[in-house]
């Protein structure tokens, strides 16, 4: 979806014509050219109109909020930051996560301060709350599926050739440090951090690779090669799996609960809300 709006919100791409200024051609096919409008075109085509309407509904709810006068809780955003940076043992993963997603913590911290105050907004709007009850009854319901599961502590070193990976694993035979040898050769982003990936559960991990770290023992070491390359890996320890406790688990179920009954509001409210609003086109794409 970022994608998405990254394309369609080059404005004037989309409403400029075959020649505008800025215009060139991005591929050549048998001396045949395609131009960079042509791909906007296209784009704007099939995703335009949907995409549109996605940001005129994501403008009226900041509208709405600037117009109630919310603004974030700072202290509830670096709460929430935190709490999303505690889930990954490694703060390589926690970073790598990022990157993938084409964010950085400024980003993040942007994300979740828009959530906060779109969710003081709709709940307040709506009057919602989530009661005791409906808390216990639904962590009742959904209990094992709450338990935390069984957790391996898992150790990689990545490099590109198996001759590597072999080379890796006699020096560990002789005694090298796993962590040393990590910053050493690790190609992955637990390299600077001695290749420690923290405690994972297997369904963090690919099949094949979960099936083989939860049947290794503590301190065995083995070859799992990728089409990206071969892992070196080593497992030092585990944390068996664990019934929920509500208390640890009721701050976020609430929020899940919360969340499902703005999700069931939402549709009517922005129809109430464009309802209110004067939205009109302004040329472009048709």
């Amino acid at each position: 979806m970022k994608n998405l709006l990254l394309l369609c919100t080059a404005a004037g791409l989309l409403a400029a014509p075959a020649r505008a200024e800025g215009d060139r051609d991005i591929v050549s096919v048998n001396g045949t050219t395609i131009r960079q409008s042509e791909v906007m075109d296209r784009l704007w085509k099939r995703f335009g109109p949907g995409t549109l309407d996605e940001m005129i509904d994501e403008l009226l709810l900041r509208q709405a909020s600037r117009s109630a006068g919310l603004k974030p809780d700072e202290g509830e955003v670096e709460r929430r930051f935190k709490k999303l940076k505690a889930q990954f043992d490694n703060p390589a993963l926690f970073e790598n996560q990022l990157k993938r997603d084409g964010s950085s913590e400024e980003k993040l911290k942007a994300e979740l301060a828009e959530q906060i105050v779109l969710r003081k907004l709709i709940v307040s709007a709506h009057k919602l709350s989530v009661a005791d009850e409906e808390l216990r009854k639904t962590f009742q319901d959904k209990r094992e599926k709450l338990a935390s599961p069984e957790t391996a502590h898992l150790h990689q070193i990545f490099v590109k050739t198996e001759a590597e990976a072999k080379e890796v694993v006699a020096k560990l035979k002789d005694g090298a440090d796993f962590a040393a040898l990590a910053r050493a050769k690790s190609l992955a982003p637990t390299g600077q951090y001695g290749g420690d990936y923290g405690f994972v559960p297997r369904d963090m991990l690919p099949d094949e690779i979960g099936k083989i770290v939860f049947s290794m023992k503590d301190g065995e070491v083995r070859v799992v090669s990728s089409a990206q390359g071969f892992f070196v890996l080593k497992v030092s320890g585990r944390k068996p799996s664990r019934p929920a406790r509500f208390e640890e688990v009721k701050d976020d179920l609430r929020d899940v609960l919360l969340q499902q009954k703005m999700k069931a509001v939402l549709p009517d409210y922005l129809q109430e809300l464009r309802r209110k609003a004067e939205i009109k086109p302004l040329g472009g794409k048709e």
